[in-house]
């Protein structure tokens, strides 16, 4: 068991989990590990936030049921491993221009860190509905110029990365064709040793599998409409997970009331 030594909230939806995982300190730029909160929970991947001697940091965007788990229970964790998948490519480009949405921000900062040594110009587009950009003093300490906004543009930039949601990578690349653009794919990873096949994408025409080939690809390479198609496969059992967890929750604090009174 893995303990959590912080969990903080940043709204409802959003929080920094910390764990002790002495494992994870030699991770790189843009790399994840695989979460686990219980035996029987759904094992998801995480990416690394920020490492701390023998404590590892995640941001936590509360979608489904396994991150409504860590939020609601979770004190320790069954499962860790990592870390994982490919690392960004760290080198000097110039001028980088990031897009990200909600988790996204956490491996933005961790590969901008990287890029910043490197002597890179560092811009950041979060979008965001409602103006909300988790752990913003951070951002803004690290990139020089930072845009929160609804609509995605067209940017100058030497390099273009996007991360935190597929369709996010989709219409970057689209209304930015023609720009070097490394996008991190979003998708269901069940074991991240390339068993299960759950997270494969199609790039070049040829599959990939995200968990250890990935999760960085040149996103003029990958087929963003395959990709999707395959991620909303999953959206109605998600959506019924969810359902049966609130209606856990809502038993566990009946009875709690029952017994208090």
């Amino acid at each position: 068991m893995y303990p959590i030594t912080e969990k903080r909230m940043l709204r409802e939806d959003t929080l920094i989990l910390r764990v002790k995982a002495p494992h994870l300190i030699n991770s790189k730029a843009g790399q994840y590990a695989l979460i686990q909160h219980s035996h029987h929970s759904e094992p998801i991947p995480l990416s690394i936030l920020e490492v701390e001697g023998e404590e590892v940091s995640f941001l936590v965007k509360v979608v489904g049921r396994t991150t409504m788990e860590l939020r609601e229970e979770a004190n320790q964790i069954f499962y860790v491993a990592g870390p994982l998948g490919l690392p960004f490519p760290i080198r000097h480009y110039g001028k980088v221009v990031f897009f990200t949405k909600d988790w996204g921000i956490s491996p933005a900062l961790s590969v901008a860190e990287y890029l910043k040594k490197e002597n890179n110009s560092l811009e950041l587009y979060h979008i965001s509905e409602d103006g909300f950009l988790p752990l913003r003093d951070k951002v803004e300490s690290l990139f020089e110029r930072v845009i929160v906004s609804k609509e995605i543009d067209k940017v100058g930039a030497d390099l273009i990365v996007s991360v935190g949601s597929n369709r996010l990578s989709r219409e970057v690349h689209r209304l930015n064709q023609g720009k070097d653009h490394i996008a991190m794919v979003n998708t269901h990873i069940l074991d991240a040793v390339g068993l299960c096949l759950v997270c494969r994408v199609l790039v070049d025409g040829s599959m990939k599998l995200a968990c250890c080939d990935g999760p960085w690809f040149p996103a003029d390479k990958v087929d963003w409409d395959h990709l999707i198609s395959r991620e909303e496969l999953f959206l109605e059992q998600e959506k019924l997970a969810l359902e049966e967890y609130k209606k856990l929750l809502k038993r566990k604090e009946l009875r709690k009331t029952s017994t208090e009174v």
